[in-house]
Parts: C-alpha cells; sequence; structure tokens
C-alpha cells in the first residue's frame, strides 16, 4: 500500500491514507455502539409512551363503565384473534355469579383484562381495554 500524505481539512494537519483509514477502522465500531444505543432509547421512549397511552384507555374505560351506574351498556372490542366482538353487558350482573373467582381470573386480572357479563351470551367475558374498539351506553358514545 502506497503511503499518501493527505492534508485533512476539519482538523488542520497532515495524515498519512494509511493512519486514516486505522483512525476510522478504530471509531466505526464506537459509532456502531453510539447508534444502536440510540435506537435502543428510542424504543424504551416509544415503549413509554405506548404504556401511557394504554393507561389513560384503560382508566377511560373504567371510568365510562363505572359512570354507567349498572345499566347495560354495548362494548365491541378486538378478541385475541384478532376478531371483532360485540357484547350488551354490565360490569356487576350478581345473578350469574357462581362462586368466588378462579385463579385463572385471578390471573386475566393480574395482566389487565377487566371483566364484563355478556347478557346475550349468559356468561363473564375478558377484555383488554386498550383493545377496545367503541362504548355505548345511552347518549354516551365513545369511539377509540
Amino acid at each position: 500500500m502506497q503511503k499518501v500524505l493527505v492534508k485533512n481539512r476539519f482538523a488542520g494537519y497532515t495524515l498519512r491514507m494509511t493512519d486514516q483509514l486505522l483512525i476510522a477502522a478504530c471509531v466505526a465500531p464506537y459509532v456502531v455502539v453510539l447508534a444502536t444505543f440510540l435506537l435502543i432509547e428510542k424504543n424504551k421512549q416509544n415503549k413509554n409512551k405506548a404504556m401511557q397511552n394504554q393507561d389513560q384507555i384503560a382508566k377511560q374505560i373504567d371510568s365510562l363503565i363505572a359512570d354507567t351506574k349498572g345499566k347495560f351498556f354495548r362494548l365491541t372490542f378486538i378478541k385475541k384473534d384478532g376478531t371483532l366482538r360485540t357484547i350488551n353487558g354490565k360490569d356487576k350482573y350478581h345473578r350469574l355469579v357462581k362462586g368466588t373467582g378462579s385463579p385463572a381470573t385471578k390471573a386475566l386480572k393480574e395482566q389487565g383484562y377487566k371483566n364484563a357479563v355478556n347478557r346475550n351470551g349468559e356468561g363473564w367475558v375478558s377484555f383488554m381495554p386498550e383493545k377496545v374498539v367503541e362504548f355505548k351506553c345511552g347518549a354516551v358514545h365513545k369511539t377509540f
């Protein structure tokens, strides 16, 4: 390899081409690490924003259901398999309560699922608040 002296415009000193390549080879891994770190931080910020948005939606759903004061409401949400489901339900419908709950129900609540009774299906339904598409009760009609 031929050693050529090149004037560096930015630093104002002269380096051989081989030295410039050596410096570039040494700095490149640090640039990659820095870019990876910045990308990870950006993903963390996006996840935090998404979590805050999910928390806000969950609070809105809880508030809307609490405001029904025992009335029936219509709830449309996206099921786990991606299909839409619409229920006509209540949050507290003691006629269908049998027992105190199962470990599976408690595990669902810990994961953030909410429960409602589907009056038409005669059973309990669990849904994720952030998957709710529409809520309607009387004059209150909210689309997410």
